[in-house]
């Protein structure tokens, strides 16, 4: 997998100002997901300019076009959430939209589509790049602003990829959790969860599965 020119000068600046991370993380022997919290953009910054190799990352649809990436600022981020004044949040999303979308296309990012019919599109596109040989990355946490290191609530649709991997591969898919620890500059890979197909209860096992990446990933 490569990423664009725009990703590759954009790490170049960013890594001196968030600093060197200590990363025991090795490259996955095939492709696979990871699970990382995201802590209020610890876990995005981090995984993307420390790790020693590229992901495919799962991003909200809205930042990747330049219209929409405008519009979710404006709207929420810089008006809702950090309470600037309307004309500056406006003014400040026109500013910033253009290289953020172009910034994630760069980066290969894939489109999530949250609570939409054109959802099956994240999950056709994450399923390809796995079979094109690329692995992907996931951050679930449902308060993504949390800037804690562990992760509380997360959604678990993604655990859907699994039954849908299995459609096109006999190999189990890995799904590995990592852990993040910011105060230290860390970042360390916890143990590999995959699902037991043999398992009555397919219910349970998601639970089984989303459970066991919560616990990795909230090790001390």
């Amino acid at each position: 997998m490569e990423r664009g020119r725009l990703f590759e000068i954009t790490r170049f600046f960013v890594r001196p100002w968030l600093g060197r991370w200590d990363v025991e993380v090795d490259p996955p022997e095939k492709p696979s997901v990871f699970v990382c919290s995201h802590s209020n953009l610890h876990g995005p910054l981090a995984t993307q300019c420390w790790l020693p190799f590229p992901t495919r990352i799962w991003v909200f649809h809205m930042f990747l076009t330049k219209e929409g990436c405008r519009e979710q600022y404006r709207d929420y981020t810089f008006s809702q959430r950090l309470g600037m004044p309307k004309p500056l949040a406006a003014a400040l999303a026109w500013a910033v939209s253009g290289y953020v979308s172009s910034l994630l296309q760069s980066i290969r990012a894939i489109p999530v589509y949250r609570g939409m019919a054109k959802l099956k599109e994240t999950f056709r596109e994450t399923v390809a790049a796995l079979q094109s040989g690329d692995s992907v990355l996931i951050f679930p946490d449902v308060d993504y602003t949390d800037e804690s290191d562990g992760i509380g609530e997360m959604y678990d649709g993604f655990l859907l990829l699994d039954r849908l991997w299995r459609r096109v591969s006999e190999e189990p898919l890995d799904f590995i959790p990592l852990r993040l620890d910011a105060a230290r500059r860390r970042l360390a890979a916890g143990k590999t969860v995959c699902f037991d197909h043999s398992a009555a209860d397919r219910k349970q096992e998601m639970i089984r599965v989303k459970e066991a990446l919560r616990d990795e990933m909230n090790r001390e």
